[in-house]
C-alpha cells in the first residue's frame, strides 16, 4: 500500500507549486540579480561590419596557364579573409596610413610603405580572431565584422581588414600573371635557340630529302613561337580584378549583445525554472499529504470527515477543547458522528478505538468530541482514556485524573463508582486512565482487560477507546484487537503518508477493521 502514495496527478503538481510559491520567487529574483551581476561582468564590445564584393581575379584576355573562368570558391575566400596573414596586411596597412597621415587605405603610397612593415605575429593573431567573416546566401559577397572594446578601433580594423583582403587577392592574381609571362619568355627563348639551331642545320644539308625535313620542323617551331607571342599579346592587356568594398564600415554607437535587461529577465526565468523544479522535488520529498481525501482512499482507507482541533477555537476552562453546544465546531464535529454512526449501525458495531498515527494530542480532541457528539445525538456513550502512559483526556473535560481505566480492570475499584459525567449531557460517561502503571501493556494483553470490555458493553451503544498513537508504542495495536472497529486520526500539515501506510499495516495485522478517517485540521483561532 505504501507504494501507491508516489502516484501525482496534474493537480498534485500545480498544487506542489503553489504551496511553494515562495520558493519559485525567491530564485526568479536571485537569478535575476546574478544575471544582472553577469552581465555587468561582461566587457562591452563594438561590432563594425563592411562588405566586400569577390570577383573572379581575370577578368580580360586569355592565357592557357590561367583559368580566366574559374569559379569563386567562397569557403576559401572566407578563410582567406579571416587568416592572420591578411590580419598582418591589415596591421601594417593602419601603421603606414598612421605615419603617411593618410586615410585612404587604398592609396598606392600606403600601400608601399604597407608592404615594407614587420608586424609582430601576436598582435595579427588577436585581430584574426576579433574578425568574423560570413557570406549571405546565394550572393559573392564577404561580410567581415570586427569586434573591439573601442568602436573607432573596431571600425578602423574592420576597414583594414577589407582592403588588406583585397590586396592579397590583387598580389595573388598578378604574382599568377608575372609567372605566366615568365613562363611565355622562357619557352619564346627556347623556340629561337632551337630556330638558330634549325638554320645551320639546313644550310649544312647535303640532300634534298634532309633539307625538306628540316624545313618542316622550321615551320612548327615559328608556328609555335607565334602562338606564344599572341598569348604574350593578351596577357599584356589582362586585367586583375579582386573585388571592392561595397560598404565601408562604420563606427558602432552602441555595444554589442545582450541588451541591458537582458541579463536580469534570463536569470529570472532560469531560476524560475530551477525553483520550479527545486519546488516540485522538494514537495515530493515531503511526505506529508498533499490532497488528503485522495491519497487515503488509495490506502484503502474511508474519510468520514474532518473537524478543526486547534485549542484557541474551544470555550471553556484550562485545557477545555470541547466544542459548545450549537457552535460551526459542534456542527462538524457531529455531521462527522453522524457519518462514522451510519457506518457502524450498517455493520452493527459499538466498540471503536480512536487513535493516531504518531500525535496524541489531536486523536484525545478528536475522541472526546466525538464522543460529546453522540452523547448530544441521544445514544449511551462511554468515553475511555486508554493512554496510559500520557494521560490527557480528562484535563479535556476541566477534570482530575482519580481512579480509573488501571484501577477497574485490576479490581480495585467499581466500574459504577469511577465513573465521571463531563458534560451537560447525562448520556455521556466518562472513565479517566485512572492510577498509573509501570507495564501497560500487560493490562491490555490480559483477560482483565477483555473481561472488563464484556461487562461494559451491553450497558452503552457506543464505547469510545482514546488510544495513543499506533506507532509511538504498541499499546494501541493491542486496544484494536479487542475493539470492533478502528477510527484513525490524520492531521494533514503533520502526519506522513508512510506513517499513515505504516499504521494501517500494523492494524492490519491483528485483524483491525478500520472504519473510518478523521481528518484533523490544526486551525489557529
Amino acid at each position: 500500500m505504501a507504494g501507491d502514495t508516489s502516484v501525482v496527478s496534474v493537480s498534485e503538481y500545480t498544487s506542489a507549486l503553489k504551496r511553494r510559491w515562495w520558493l519559485i520567487l525567491l530564485c526568479a529574483a536571485l537569478g535575476a540579480i546574478a544575471g544582472l551581476f553577469l552581465l555587468g561582468l561582461k566587457t562591452k564590445t563594438f561590432v563594425s561590419e563592411a562588405k566586400v564584393e569577390v570577383r573572379p581575379l581575370i577578368v580580360e584576355g586569355d592565357s592557357p596557364n590561367l583559368d580566366i573562368n574559374r569559379q569563386v570558391s567562397l569557403t576559401t575566400e572566407r578563410s582567406i579573409a579571416g587568416s592572420q596573414r591578411v590580419a598582418e596586411r591589415a596591421l601594417a596597412l593602419i601603421a603606414a596610413s598612421d605615419e603617411l597621415g593618410i586615410d585612404d587605405l587604398d592609396d598606392n603610397t600606403v600601400d608601399e610603405l604597407a608592404s615594407r612593415t614587420l608586424i609582430d605575429g601576436e598582435a595579427a593573431r588577436v585581430v584574426a580572431e576579433s574578425i568574423t567573416v560570413t557570406v549571405p546566401n546565394d550572393s559573392h559577397i564577404l561580410v567581415i565584422s570586427g569586434e573591439n572594446t573601442d568602436s573607432e578601433r573596431a571600425r578602423e580594423i574592420t576597414e583594414a581588414v577589407a582592403y588588406a583582403y583585397l590586396d592579397f587577392r590583387r598580389e595573388a592574381g598578378l604574382a599568377a600573371t608575372t609567372e605566366a609571362v615568365a613562363q611565355l619568355e622562357a619557352s619564346e627563348a627556347d623556340l629561337l635557340e632551337e630556330l638558330d639551331e634549325l638554320a645551320r642545320q639546313m644550310g649544312k644539308a647535303v640532300s634534298e630529302t634532309e633539307l625538306q625535313a628540316l624545313s618542316y620542323r622550321d615551320i612548327a617551331k615559328k608556328e609555335q613561337l607565334a602562338g606564344i607571342g599572341s598569348r604574350l599579346a593578351n596577357l599584356s592587356i589582362i586585367s586583375v580584378d579582386p573585388g571592392y568594398v561595397l560598404d565601408d564600415p562604420a563606427k558602432s554607437d552602441s555595444a554589442a549583445g545582450l541588451p541591458p535587461l537582458a541579463g536580469p529577465i534570463s536569470g529570472a526565468l532560469l531560476g524560475a525554472s530551477l525553483g520550479a523544479a527545486a519546488a516540485y522535488f522538494a514537495d515530493r520529498k515531503d511526505d506529508r499529504f498533499r490532497s488528503v481525501g485522495t491519497e487515503l482512499t488509495r490506502l484503502g482507507l474511508r474519510p468520514v470527515g474532518e473537524v478543526p482541533v486547534g485549542r484557541g477555537l474551544f470555550k471553556g476552562g484550562s485545557g477545555s477543547v470541547i466544542a459548545e453546544f450549537g457552535s460551526p465546531i459542534s456542527e462538524s464535529y457531529r455531521r462527522v458522528q453522524g457519518s462514522l454512526m451510519f457506518n457502524l449501525d450498517e455493520a452493527d458495531k459499538s466498540l471503536i478505538m480512536v487513535s493516531g498515527v504518531d500525535n496524541p494530542h489531536s486523536t484525545t480532541t478528536v475522541a472526546a468530541n466525538l464522543a460529546v457528539a453522540a452523547a448530544r445525538a441521544g445514544r449511551r456513550t462511554l468515553l475511555i482514556g486508554a493512554d496510559l502512559r500520557r494521560p490527557s483526556l480528562h484535563d479535556r473535560f476541566g477534570l482530575e485524573n482519580g481512579k480509573g481505566l488501571t484501577d477497574v480492570v485490576s479490581r480495585t475499584v467499581n466500574f459504577e463508582d469511577v465513573l465521571l459525567t463531563p458534560t451537560e449531557s447525562t448520556n455521556l460517561q466518562l472513565l479517566t486512565a485512572g492510577t498509573s502503571v509501570d507495564q501497560p501493556a500487560r493490562l491490555f494483553q490480559g483477560t482483565d482487560f477483555g473481561r472488563f470490555i464484556d461487562d461494559v458493553k451491553p450497558e452503552f451503544d457506543l464505547i469510545v477507546f482514546e488510544a495513543p498513537p499506533v506507532l509511538q508504542v504498541a499499546d494501541a495495536v493491542d486496544i484494536a484487537r479487542m475493539c470492533e472497529g478502528v477510527v484513525l486520526v490524520v492531521e494533514p500539515g503533520r502526519t506522513g503518508r508512510s506513517a499513515v501506510a505504516d499504521s494501517l499495516e500494523q492494524l492490519n495485522r491483528v485483524g483491525a477493521d478500520v472504519v473510518g478517517t478523521i481528518v484533523a485540521e490544526n486551525t489557529k483561532s
